[in-house]
């Protein structure tokens, strides 16, 4: 963590019904080399096991949080993140997608 107790970059992470694909997104994220990141999760309204899936990483990594609200879409999950989020930086994250191990570090020095 940087010297405010913030996290440089909040990745946030919308999920409908992706369990089958969301913990690799969750080991991508954390494979990074810039470490100083939160994820917040957040959970629309998943009917599949999206929560149990998430849940596994919060349980071992204080960094990644897991949000759940009633299925209001897209839009809405991310703002639901943006809410929530302390970092100095937001990082969009599909809940299928995959980052290359210094994505993180390279855009926050860039920027």
């Amino acid at each position: 963590m940087n010297s405010s107790n913030s996290p440089l970059v909040s990745v946030i992470v919308p999920c409908y019904n992706y369990g089958r694909f969301i913990a690799e997104t969750l080991r991508s994220l954390k494979a990074q080399s810039l470490q100083d990141w939160e994820c917040i999760v957040v959970d629309d309204g998943s009917k599949d096991n999206s929560a149990e899936v998430v849940q596994a990483f919060v349980l071992t990594d204080t960094r990644i949080k897991y949000l759940y609200q009633q299925n209001k879409g897209l839009p809405a999950a991310r703002n639901a993140g943006i809410n929530v989020s302390k970092g100095k930086y937001i990082q969009f994250l599909d809940a299928d997608d995959l980052l290359k191990p210094d994505k993180l570090r390279l855009q926050s020095e860039y920027l």
